[in-house]
């Protein structure tokens, strides 16, 4: 976290504003739901497409 705190106290983050930053070793990445992403066949991909009308 220190490193993270001395980043944005530098002028180089001046130009960040308003974010959020995870310190949890990509673990949001897990729970984000984008791997479910991964085991859906062509068949779960034409039910998302009909559903958006597309």
């Amino acid at each position: 976290m220190a490193e993270l705190a001395a980043f944005l106290v530098s002028d180089s983050a001046a130009y960040i504003n308003g974010e959020m930053v995870a310190i949890d070793g990509g673990q949001h990445l897990r729970t984000s739901g984008a791997e479910d992403l991964l085991a859906w066949g062509p068949d779960d991909w034409a039910r998302a497409r009909a559903g958006r009308g597309g």
